[in-house]
């Protein structure tokens, strides 16, 4: 190899490097954005859930499926859940759980495919009860309350 083609082939390398770097500190950005506006959706359905009880108007209701809704649930939890908890924090959030059939049965089902898809995890113990983590597990969460539960 002469030295100008491996000249020309560093200029490349380097080109190749920066424009990596640029795309995974873009791509970072934005990873963080969607979580950022995944967690004010997830407030907002709330607030409008809530707001619209004490209006007696029907619940909030939008495009979210039980698998979008399982997982927002399940993102916001920082602690080992059950699918009845799951369940509560669907109601929550303003999913529309007298539409579904067997609620507790749907549920199960997807927070099952979402632990086959390594999106959560699903804890078997030995009697065979089922819990759930979320993505944002943290062991501390499970070590009972704390100061920081306490909104006063």
């Amino acid at each position: 190899m002469q030295e100008s083609e491996l000249q020309t082939y560093k200029l490349a390398l380097k080109d190749a490097r920066a424009a990596f770097d640029r795309a995974t500190v873009r791509l970072s950005a934005i990873a963080l954005e969607q979580y950022t506006l995944t967690d004010q959706i997830a407030r907002l359905r709330k607030t409008i859930t809530a707001l619209a009880a004490l209006c007696s108007e029907k619940p909030f209701s939008d495009e979210l499926g039980i698998t979008e809704a399982c997982l927002e649930v399940m993102t916001a939890e920082k602690g080992t859940v059950s699918t009845q908890a799951v369940l509560r924090g669907l109601e929550s959030i303003g999913f529309d759980l007298p539409g579904q059939k067997n609620a507790a049965a749907s549920a199960h089902s997807v927070l099952s495919r979402l632990a086959e898809k390594k999106k959560i995890e699903k804890i078997v113990d030995g009697n065979g009860n089922v819990t759930w983590r979320g993505p944002n597990y943290d062991p501390k969460s499970d070590e009972g309350i704390t100061d920081d539960d306490i909104p006063f």
